[in-house]
């Protein structure tokens, strides 16, 4: 056999399986799947690594900040509490220099009491002295015959004996008293109510698994996206521009909970730009630009408050092309170090049900009706719930 015989040969065999191939493209178009799916792909759900680090970067700061604004307020409670306490000492003092004073203007006054009836007692004394001398003097003269006898000499004052009191005393507690502070002491001023030094706030510590809270979704740590089967391939659809608000006690989810989480649609990415144009063309991000999603209720599976993991189902209501419906969406939640809420959840949908018609390009390429709605939140508490919003 020639070369060139061989090599006819071999085209008309590549022809013929070239052919073949394309028969059964077109013949089994319809049941032939073929997945690709890259490490970017699998990686689209879960949070940008950069910005998770980021994210507890700022909550870092966020503490520090709080730190430092906490740390503040208690150095100047502390300011105020050592100013108070000396302002007290000092009341206190006065108030025990006043009531010495009281007590020595008390003993001052006795003292001069006792002096007056002392000295009216030695008036006295020196009266009837000098008159029993007058008597035995007389009666000396009489016994002399009339002769004279000197009178008998009266000291002018007499000691206080037996009062222990001497003049320098009281001169030095006439000193010491000062009459215009003779009132009692003033009563001691109530002390102030007094806080913990350490005891201001900081964000993560305002969280609680077990208590009613209010959380905000963290856009730049969450995703909202779809998941699409063609006869082709498989795609995705997901976006960053993600917010919400919502209420929760996560230990017990079923005593009341709610809220909303949204994207826009226009924001929504396929990696491809042709068939973002043609998603868009179906959704008319212009009349209807969001993606809603209204939390009514909440039906637990499984709680763990040890490990703060909480599974259910969640109910509300899905407004898709402007058309709400109805949805069940199973979702799981939990806790990571840096007390953020972790929040992943999934349901499926029928794009015919909101209005939107799947795309089909030459008939051979075809999206399925039905496709994967999905959530993957990061949330973080805003504190305490305001019971009267329940």
């Amino acid at each position: 056999m020639t070369p060139k015989l061989r090599m006819s040969i071999l085209a008309l065999a590549l022809l013929a399986v070239a052919g073949i191939s394309v028969a059964a493209l077109v013949n089994l178009g319809d049941k032939v799947h073929v997945t690709i799916q890259s490490e970017e792909d699998a990686a689209r759900r879960g949070p940008d690594p950069l910005a998770l680090v980021a994210a507890d970067v700022g909550a870092a700061r966020d503490e520090v900040r709080a730190l430092g604004e906490g740390l503040a307020d208690r150095l100047q409670l502390l300011h105020d509490a050592l100013e108070g306490g000396a302002t007290e000492r000092e009341r206190s003092l006065e108030a025990a220099i006043a009531g010495l004073r009281a007590e020595l203007a008390a003993l001052r006054t006795r003292v001069a009491e006792d002096a007056r009836n002392a000295a009216s007692s030695r008036a006295e004394l020196g009266t009837a002295l000098a008159r029993l001398a007058e008597g035995r003097h007389a009666g000396a003269a009489a016994d002399a015959g009339g002769a004279e006898v000197p009178a008998a000499v009266v000291p002018a004052a007499l000691p206080l004996a037996g009062t222990g009191i001497t003049p320098e005393v009281e001169a030095a507690v006439a000193i010491a008293a000062d009459p215009g502070l003779e009132a009692g002491p003033e009563a001691p001023a109530p002390k102030p109510a007094t806080k913990g030094f350490l005891s201001f706030k900081i964000p993560s510590q305002a969280f609680a698994f077990d208590r009613r809270q209010r959380y905000s979704v963290l856009p730049n740590l969450s995703r909202v996206g779809f998941d699409a089967r063609s006869t082709l391939h498989d795609f995705s659809g997901v976006t960053t521009s993600v917010e919400g608000d919502f209420t929760a006690n996560l230990a017990r989810p079923a005593e009341g909970c709610g809220g909303f989480v949204r994207a826009k649609s226009a924001s929504l990415d396929t990696g491809l730009e042709a068939r973002d144009e043609s998603m868009r063309e179906l959704l008319e991000p212009a009349k209807h630009p969001d993606l809603r999603f209204d939390w009514e209720s909440f039906e637990a599976s499984s709680v763990d408050a040890a490990a703060q993991k909480v599974a259910g189902v969640a109910r509300g209501r899905l407004t898709v092309h402007g058309v709400t419906k109805p949805i069940a969406m199973t979702v799981a939640a939990t806790v990571d170090a840096s007390k953020r809420l972790a929040i992943e959840g999934q349901t499926k949908i029928r794009l015919s049900d909101y209005g939107v018609k799947p795309p089909s390009k030459l008939g051979l390429i075809s999206v399925e009706d039905e496709a994967t709605l999905w959530i993957a939140l990061r949330a973080r508490t805003l504190g305490p719930a305001d019971e009267a919003a329940r």
